[in-house]
């Protein structure tokens, strides 16, 4: 298994699993259990539900346990929000509108979204892209997560952010903020002049025949997985595992795709295949910067395991 495959597949079991996950994965190459018994432990430890694929070569592997929802048992085809996954169809997006000529890496952000933040003449698209705009991130603030209901604006969201302390400057390190990608959605709307969804459905999602995948800033409709947040989030005591269901109106161009297993082991197939972008702009997606214990390029990161 390379070590991208084995990237997006413990990103996905982050994704839909809640508690317990670095236990299972630190665990998964066991030779004493099989998967789907550390997957039945994973449960056990109380996570409401659990999913995970692997990928080796042309092979693929899927095993499920506990719900997807009150009612709902957990499946590879059920639908579920991809989370910060989203950080890699919009970067790819991004890519394909630079091989396009509609922008380039190294434009200024002041000159797709003038006034939104200082230093909008400093800060490139290449930054937004690894996470080294120094930006800070909107998520830090209370405010976001206990109002998710609320229908923010990217705007807002930036703001938000530019309220609190920097990061750093402008290229100095990596700092991840979800600002840097809501950020990029706008930028992305501004030069493919078309809104996000409309542009990631058109130069992704149909190319690609994913068609259980969408850009849903909204409640997910039908059938899907349910998010839930640990008593101690954010050090906030709430008692018990809170559901928090499937709306993301804080997460925009940051979190909001809503994919299944197949059609994101699809994505990254062609993504990482050499399918989906340019050589030479894979190449500058591949070129990675230290992130603390891992490294991350332009929306994509390398997570070491214990099996890679």
């Amino acid at each position: 298994m390379t070590r991208w495959h084995v990237a997006a597949a413990v990103t996905m079991l982050a994704v839909v699993a809640g508690s317990g996950i670095a236990w299972a994965v630190s665990r998964v190459e066991r030779q004493d259990e099989s998967l789907g018994a550390l997957l039945d432990r994973v449960v056990e430890e109380g996570a409401p539900g659990v999913l995970v694929v692997v990928r080796d070569g042309d092979a693929t592997r899927a095993e499920a346990r506990g719900l997807a929802a009150r009612g709902t048992p957990m499946a590879s085809d059920v639908r579920f929000r991809t989370g910060s996954i989203t950080k890699t169809f919009v970067a790819a997006l991004v890519l394909d509108l630079v091989a396009d000529g509609k922008l380039r890496l190294d434009d200024p952000v002041a000159r797709w979204v003038p006034g939104l933040v200082a230093r909008g003449n400093e800060i490139t698209v290449r930054q937004l892209l690894r996470h080294t705009s120094g930006l800070a991130d909107y998520v830090d603030d209370p405010r976001v997560l206990r109002t998710a209901a609320r229908r923010w604006s990217p705007e807002e969201l930036v703001a938000i952010a530019a309220a609190r302390p920097a990061a750093g400057a402008p290229g100095e390190r990596f700092a991840y903020a979800s600002t840097n990608y809501i950020l990029l959605g706008l930028v992305a709307e501004r030069a493919g002049r078309a809104p996000l969804a409309v542009q990631l459905a058109h130069r992704l999602f149909a190319p690609l025949r994913l068609r259980h995948t969408a850009y849903v800033p909204g409640s997910v409709p039908g059938r899907s997985v349910h998010g839930y947040r640990a008593p101690s989030h954010q050090g906030v005591v709430t008692g018990d595992a809170v559901e928090v269901g499937t709306a993301a109106w804080w997460a925009g161009a940051a979190g909001s795709v809503v994919s299944t297993a197949e059609d994101v082991q699809r994505f990254f197939a062609a993504l990482l295949g050499g399918r989906l972008v340019r050589p030479q702009l894979l190449r500058e997606m591949e070129t990675l910067v230290p992130a603390g214990r891992n490294r991350y390029g332009l929306g994509i990161a390398v997570f070491p395991t214990p099996c890679g």
